[in-house]
Parts: C-alpha cells; structure tokens; sequence
C-alpha cells in the first residue's frame, strides 16, 4: 500500500513498512538517535555513573548477621551482598578524621528489601564490628541518609583493617563509619 508523506511516497506492508522511498532514507533518523544514545551512556560510565566492580574473593564468604528482622536472625555473605543492586557513592565525612572516598555496595534498603521491609520500618539501629566497636542510632540519622554496607572503597577490595563490610552514612560523622561489620541489630 502506498501514501503521501510530505510530498514522498512511502510504502507501507511487510517488505517496507515505514521506509521512505526519498533520498533521506527512513533509517538515517533511528541511526542518528542510536548513535547519540550510545554516546550519552557511554558518558555517564565515564563520569562515574554505575558500580565499580569489586574482587571481593578474599572475604567473599565471610558473614555479617542481621538481628530484629524476622524472628530468626539471618546470616549473609559477603557475595550475597556483591549479587544485590548496588550504589557507588562519593562522599565526605562531616568529621576531619576520614577524606573523600568512594563506597560500592548495596544500601541497608536494598537489603532489608529482601526480607519485605525498608529502613523507614527501623527505628533505631546498632552495628558492631569485630574489633568491638559499636555505634547506636535512630531515626535522627536514619531519616536522612542511606545506611551503604560498603564491600569495596575507592574501586579497590576492603583491606584486612576494614573487611568484611564498611558502613558508610554518606554526608555523615565518620563515629558512624562501622569497619569490620559483623552484626547488625534492627529496633522497631
């Protein structure tokens, strides 16, 4: 079947459905628009957009549990984290004691999401690290800011000193910044 498209014939059917039979060709438009896409992302990736990708293989299997979620507590690995959507943030402390750096891993949401809950259920949260430190907040900190459990810093593996999971409140005091993360206890 044939039509007039701004004064060009244009076929429709099977054989060729939407081109044009005039000099500028149907697909010159869709190739143009590709091409521009394939630019725009590939500057996005370029600019830090996405994940970094991070050899979690030295500690993949350590564990971290979470307690106050369901009756039981619940035990992660390391690449249980790595296989949730994950965040790569650059950030600050509002602290001097630690510079920028940049946190991959997923955010207490994305983890809590597994279970059917979110971090607004969370009225207050404390997270232990094996080298006995611990810190309690609540909604003052929760409310505000993602909670990142952050397997990798600065595109490189968590070092001994750190590892398995660093919590990283992004725009926070760094007092908040667990290392060593082996529990995670949730109060509603």
């Amino acid at each position: 079947m044939w039509w007039k498209n701004k004064g060009k014939a244009v076929r429709t059917g099977k054989a060729g459905a939407g081109r044009s039979s005039g000099r500028a060709g149907g697909r010159r438009p869709a190739a143009i628009a590709a091409l521009l896409l394939i630019l725009a992302l590939a500057s996005l990736c370029m600019t830090g957009c996405g994940t970094d990708d991070i050899d979690i293989s030295g500690y993949a299997d350590e564990t971290i549990t979470l307690t106050g979620v369901t009756d039981d507590d619940i035990t992660l690995t390391i690449a249980d984290l790595k296989e949730m959507d994950c965040v790569t943030v650059k950030t600050e402390s509002t602290s001097d004691k630690i510079g920028e750096v940049r946190a991959t891993g997923p955010t207490l949401d994305t983890v809590l999401a597994q279970f059917g809950m979110s971090q607004a259920d969370v009225d207050k949260i404390r997270i232990y690290g094996k080298d006995q430190y611990d810190v309690k907040f609540g909604r003052e900190v929760l409310d505000d800011n993602d909670v990142i459990l952050a397997f990798g810093i600065d595109g490189e593996p968590l070092g001994e000193e750190d590892a398995p999971v660093r919590i990283i409140i992004p725009q926070s005091d760094s007092a908040y910044w667990v290392r060593m993360v082996e529990k995670i206890e949730l109060e509603d």
